[in-house]
C-alpha cells in the first residue's frame, strides 16, 4: 500500500482514498463568495517562519460535524505542561467536552495577539481544483481548540499540546468546495493574496529521453540516484514554461524518483530543478490521469497576485507538509502550515 500524502492528521484518512475531482470552470475567472471586504488599516501580518513568505494553511472537515477547522497552532504553539495562558484548565471541561471547545474571549484575543491576527482580518480559503474563493470576516468567527486526532479519551487527561487551535468555519458556507476540502488553501490576512486565475491540471506527455535536457544533475542528487535506472519521461508545455519529467526506477522497479525541470518557453533556460525522492516520510505521486480522470495531483499556473508561477502535487508526504514551489531563480517553495502532529 502507498504511503499517503498527510496535510494534517485527519487528511491521512480521506486523501488515502481520495480521488481528485476534474475542475470545471467557465473561464470568467473566480466563482467568488466574497461575504466580507477586508480593512484597509496598515498592520503586520501574521508571524512567517524563517525563510517563507506567507503563510498558508489547511481546512479541516470535523467528523460529522456541521463545521470546519482551521489550524493555527503552527504560528501558536502551546506549551507541553500546562500552560493555562493559552486554554482552560483542561481538567475543569471534562473527557468529552474537551476534545472540542470555543476559546471565551481572553484566550481569543492572546490567541489573535500572538499570531498577530486583527479583528478586522479576513480568512480567505481558496479551492484551486473548483477555482472557488470563499472570505470571512475573522471578527465573525469563533477561535476554537480541538483535540488532535493522534489523541483519544484514552489519553486523558490530555495534555495543552495535544490541541490544535484556530478558527471554526460552519460548512453550510464551503458549499461547493472539494470533498473534505482536500485542494483547499487557507489564508489570514487584510487582502486576498490568490490570483483569479484558474491553475491548471498538468497533463504529461511520454517523450523520448533524448528530449530531456542536458542540464547537469547536482552532486549530491547523482549521488542518491546511484543505485537506480531512468525510467518514462514527459513533458507539459505552457505558452510560458516547458515542464520536463524524468523518472528513475530502484531495484524492484519502484520509482524511486522524479527530477523535474522547468524552462522558459522562449529562451530554453533552466528556471528550477527540483528532485522528489522516496524516503521514510514521502513516496512519488501518481501523474495525472493514472488512477483514472479524476485523479489529479500535479498542478501549475498563477495561484498568487504578486508571486510567479507555481508548480505542485508530486510527493504523497506522511511526515511533514506538503510544499509549493515557485518558478524563478529564488527557488523558494511555500510549505503549508498543516499542523501535522505524525
Amino acid at each position: 500500500m502507498k504511503i499517503t500524502r498527510l496535510v494534517s492528521a485527519v487528511f491521512l484518512l480521506l486523501l488515502a482514498c481520495n480521488k481528485k475531482e476534474n475542475p470545471k470552470t467557465d473561464g470568467s475567472g473566480l466563482a467568488e463568495n466574497a461575504q466580507v471586504k477586508t480593512d484597509s488599516i496598515q498592520k503586520e501580518e501574521n508571524q512567517i517562519p524563517k525563510g517563507q513568505s506567507i503563510n498558508l494553511f489547511t481546512l479541516t472537515p470535523r467528523g460529522s460535524s456541521d463545521v470546519a477547522f482551521v489550524s493555527l497552532s503552527d504560528i501558536y504553539p502551546v506549551n507541553d505542561q500546562n500552560d493555562t495562558l493559552a486554554l482552560p484548565a483542561i481538567e475543569k471541561l471534562g473527557k468529552y467536552d474537551a476534545q472540542y471547545f470555543i476559546l471565551d474571549r481572553n484566550y481569543r484575543k492572546r490567541f489573535l495577539s500572538k499570531t498577530n491576527i486583527s479583528e478586522t482580518d479576513s480568512v480567505f480559503v481558496l479551492d484551486y481544483a473548483k477555482n472557488k474563493l470563499v472570505s470571512f470576516a475573522v471578527k465573525n468567527l469563533k477561535t476554537a481548540a480541538l483535540l488532535n486526532a493522534y489523541s483519544s479519551e484514552a489519553d486523558w487527561p490530555y495534555r495543552p499540546f495535544d490541541f490544535m487551535i484556530g478558527f471554526e468555519i460552519s460548512t453550510k458556507s464551503l458549499n461547493g468546495l472539494s470533498d473534505y476540502f482536500r485542494d483547499a488553501l487557507v489564508y489570514v490576512g487584510k487582502e486576498n493574496p490568490f490570483s483569479k486565475e484558474a491553475l491548471k491540471p498538468i497533463v504529461w506527455k511520454r517523450i523520448d529521453s533524448k528530449e530531456y535536457p542536458s542540464k547537469p544533475m547536482k552532486n549530491e542528487d547523482r549521488a542518491l540516484l546511484e543505485n537506480t535506472l531512468a525510467g518514462n519521461t514527459y513533458l507539459f508545455k505552457t505558452e510560458s514554461y516547458h515542464y520536463f519529467l524524468q523518472e528513475y526506477i530502484d531495484t524492484h522497479k519502484i520509482i524511486y524518483a522524479r527530477r523535474l525541470l522547468v524552462a522558459d518557453a522562449k529562451t530554453k533556460d533552466i528556471i528550477i530543478e527540483k528532485l522528489y525522492s522516496q524516503s521514510e516520510g514521502t513516496s512519488a505521486a501518481a501523474l495525472n490521469y493514472q488512477e483514472g480522470q479524476d485523479a489529479i495531483y500535479q498542478w501549475t499556473g498563477k495561484l498568487f497576485k504578486n508571486k510567479p508561477t507555481v508548480v505542485f502535487g508530486f510527493e504523497y508526504i506522511s511526515f511533514g507538509c506538503p510544499e509549493i514551489s515557485l518558478i524563478d531563480k529564488s527557488n523558494q517553495e511555500i510549505f503549508l502550515q498543516c499542523d501535522n502532529r505524525h
